[in-house]
């Protein structure tokens, strides 16, 4: 799991792990764990202009 501090919109890629897309650290290569994706979820909604429906 990735265990950097600050993650930004741009520095997420998506890879396969076997036959599912997983979220992606771009500098340390690990995936991110659920606090991490949470948040990268809600910034990707609101940078799309898309309210956020569980609010």
């Amino acid at each position: 799991m990735c265990e950097c501090s600050k993650i930004h919109l741009y520095e997420v890629e998506f890879k396969l792990d076997g036959m599912v897309v997983v979220p992606t650290h771009k500098n340390c290569g690990f995936a991110l764990d659920e606090k991490q994706s949470d948040k990268f979820q809600k910034e990707l909604v609101k940078s799309w202009g898309f309210e956020d429906e569980e609010e």
